[in-house]
């Protein structure tokens, strides 16, 4: 695993290209009659530099240097016993994916979607993983959805002692949520495998 300080430089150096792009985009939905809370606009650049963290965690944009050669383990359940620090960091990274998608978005209110959308975010890293970004795991995506189903648990609890009131002002009005998460999770996949390597190795000069 990357050193914290390492971790913080690479998504930070990927976070500062979608901050434009977030504020013209709720600016966009305020001039349009789609204004949303200032507790959610916050929350959700909040969600999207967790989301440049997970990839940053896991490799991508780790090399500038783009190349297919997958290493893949498609057995199951294989190893989680004797690595039980990978499986635990697995688990725990996916934790607030699961949590922020209900707390920020109506449909999510139902455990499915985060699971699917938990399952298709993990298996997008996996692929991405097979271009020089790591080693596809079946097991990492497993653990990935599991670490989601949990966090939407956490939420249910939170949830439960919240007000009403600051509950629908983080949660968003009038768009369509799957869409506004699909179109943060590409743009931001799209910086980590271009731009962000482009800064960390040419501009910082780091390895």
């Amino acid at each position: 695993m990357l050193p914290i300080s390492d971790i913080l430089i690479r998504s930070i150096s990927g976070y500062v290209f979608i901050i434009p792009v977030l504020i013209l985009y709720f600016f966009n939905t305020k001039k349009s009659g789609r204004k949303q809370s200032i507790f959610h606009i916050i929350a959700v650049f909040v969600f999207c530099y967790y989301l440049f963290g997970i990839l940053t965690v896991t490799g991508i944009g780790y090399t500038s240097t783009i190349s297919f050669r997958p290493q893949i383990s498609i057995i199951p359940f294989c190893g989680m016993i004797s690595g039980p620090i990978d499986t635990i960091l697995n688990l725990v990274l996916f934790v607030p994916l699961g949590f922020f998608l209900p707390l920020l978005y109506k449909k999510y209110q139902h455990i499915k979607n985060v699971i699917l959308t938990g399952f298709l975010f993990s298996l997008s890293i996996e692929i991405v993983q097979m271009f020089g970004w790591g080693a596809t795991d079946i097991n990492d995506l497993i653990i990935n959805t599991a670490g989601a189903c949990l966090g939407y648990l956490i939420y249910y609890l939170v949830s439960k002692i919240l007000p009403i009131n600051f509950r629908k002002r983080l949660q968003s009005e009038n768009v369509n949520d799957m869409v506004e998460i699909m179109l943060y999770a590409i743009y931001i996949f799209i910086v980590m495998i271009t731009v962000q390597p482009w800064v960390i190795h040419s501009l910082l000069n780091i390895g």
